[in-house]
């Protein structure tokens, strides 16, 4: 059985910056399917879970219920503690589907250990997402970031293994060669992933000066966003750099030993690599620690939650994960239009990614 589900791409157009969006993500059936999901590393080298504990993905599945499961993460993550998981808004905002089915798996080296391997999956019960998110990539998606509640905490180390946060932005200007490095399970190239391991690139800081005059609506770009590009690589003739699959995950700034996550990966050129002057942009964490500290002590109220009744209507009405509602899915995107779908021949801004859909035996 085949089936097309559409989730988060961003498109920029030419001249003005708009921008459109579809996701897809892999599944299980007896036969698989192609889906539409988020940005992976480019020009990227094999990466080590022991280097980066913090790391988390996120997968969408309907297990415990009808054995059906996506077979690539739709986006990045990381560990804020031992129930709380940060990411880009964009990767939850307006998707029903993700709100309800989202999986968390920690410390993931080998999607291949996903979902029967050594991979150990994480039920979501609330989503948060900064107020001021604004999903329009015309806006330049201001404010993405989004913390992820666990119905469960996780058995991990609570020191190691959550992810380290900046107390402040001395790398912009304080160090004089920093280090910059990107992980994820994204594609490789676009629209195409040649590993199932975890990979990394090392990044360039592009001043904001610089990273808002390669953009239309370069005035949206704020203080509270980050760029960085990769070196260019004569073998792939491309630019390293996230893509595809990648959205929400990390970009660590390497500080003596220490990784110090300063931001998540919000969107890029849709063509990964891009070596036409046009770089990736992050949200800017250390903007951002008053509320992550207040959505952990419980202080914000959750966007969204999940449970096994919300689950189960909404198996019960749609049927299975695998079909998409205009109801459930019609704010995914932000503002669609015929207009968005107009500039798909004109280069793309990039947010997620396609996968597979499969189904297996409950285990």
């Amino acid at each position: 059985m085949k089936s097309t589900l559409s989730k988060k791409w961003r498109w920029i157009g030419a001249l003005p910056l708009i921008g459109s969006f579809a996701v897809c993500a892999d599944t299980v059936t007896a036969t698989s399917s192609n889906v539409d999901i988020s940005p992976y590393i480019v020009n990227g080298t094999n990466a080590s879970t022991s280097d980066f504990p913090s790391i988390a993905s996120l997968f969408i599945d309907s297990l415990e219920y009808d054995g059906i499961y996506f077979t690539d993460p739709y986006c990045g993550a990381t560990i804020l503690d031992t129930q709380h998981i940060l990411t880009a808004a964009h990767c939850i905002y307006g998707d029903q589907r993700a709100q309800l089915f989202t999986v968390v798996v920690p410390q993931l080296q080998d999607v291949n250990q996903y979902p029967y391997g050594s991979a150990v999956r994480h039920r979501i019960s609330e989503v948060y997402y900064h107020n001021g998110f604004d999903n329009n990539l015309s806006q330049l998606l201001q404010n993405d970031v989004a913390i992820l509640k666990l119905a469960d905490p996780m058995n991990i180390d609570s020191i190691n293994d959550v992810v380290k946060l900046p107390e402040n932005e001395d790398y912009r200007s304080q160090v004089t060669t920093p280090e910059f490095v990107a992980i994820g399970h994204g594609d490789t190239v676009s629209g195409f992933d040649s590993t199932k391991l975890l990979q990394r690139v090392d990044l360039n800081l592009i001043t904001n000066q610089t990273c808002s005059g390669l953009f239309t609506n370069g005035a949206s770009l704020t203080d509270n966003q980050v760029c960085f590009d990769g070196d260019y690589s004569p073998i792939t003739r491309l630019n390293g750099g996230t893509c595809q699959g990648d959205s929400g995950g990390p970009v660590y700034w390497r500080d003596g030993s220490d990784y110090v996550q300063v931001g998540i990966t919000s969107f890029g050129p849709s063509q990964c690599g891009y070596t036409g002057g046009v770089t990736a942009v992050f949200t800017e964490i250390n903007d951002f620690n008053a509320w992550i500290t207040s959505v952990i002590n419980g202080n914000e109220t959750p966007k969204a939650t999940s449970t096994d009744l919300k689950r189960t209507a909404y198996l019960s009405q749609h049927g299975s994960i695998q079909t998409v509602s205009n109801s459930s899915e019609s704010s995914s995107g932000g503002a669609l239009s015929t207009l968005w779908l107009g500039v798909l021949l004109a280069l793309g801004l990039r947010r997620t990614r396609s996968t597979r859909i499969l189904q297996g035996s409950r285990r």
